[in-house]
């Protein structure tokens, strides 16, 4: 009995230093926070003004991001007229040549269509504007190339 008392006695005590000093030390930060918001009140400026800068260039974007995605859905349309164009004129040779560009002619195709999802898949999920604006055009301008320098004999 006077172990669970004496036990008791030493836990309460201690329990609630720990407790107290828990509370104390979350007022404390508050009280630093403030004193340093407090003296230094043009970091709130700041934070605010970057924010302001950061919706601007949003807005800058969203229209760039407009007209290159429409220019980026006429070359798609483009290509996609260009590779019909190409199938007919392979129905039209000989079958010796028609294995040979049919495959040509559905890589070329199977491009196209990754470029498209690309470009859908950036609309969900806008990732580095520039990194993806670079390598979308250079690789629209791969199959644009390819497209123009492809000859059926």
């Amino acid at each position: 009995m006077k172990k669970t008392i004496l036990i008791l006695a030493l836990t309460i005590p201690l329990a609630a230093g720990i407790i107290f000093t828990g509370y104390r030390s979350s007022s404390v930060q508050r009280q630093k926070a403030a004193r340093t918001a407090m003296l230094f009140p043009g970091q709130d400026l700041k934070a605010e003004q970057k924010l302001a800068k950061t919706i601007a260039v949003k807005a800058i974007n969203t229209e760039e991001w407009i007209t290159f995605k429409n220019e980026s859905e006429l070359k798609i349309r483009n290509n996609e007229i260009r590779i019909a164009e190409l199938h007919k004129e392979i129905t039209n040779q000989g079958e010796l040549s028609e294995a040979l560009y049919k495959k040509k002619v559905a890589y070329l195709d199977q491009q196209n269509k990754i470029m498209k999802a690309r470009l859908e898949s950036y609309e969900k999920g806008p990732s580095n504007w520039e990194s993806f604006k670079y390598g979308f055009n250079n690789d629209m301008d791969a199959i644009g190339k390819a497209l123009k320098n492809f000859t059926v004999e």
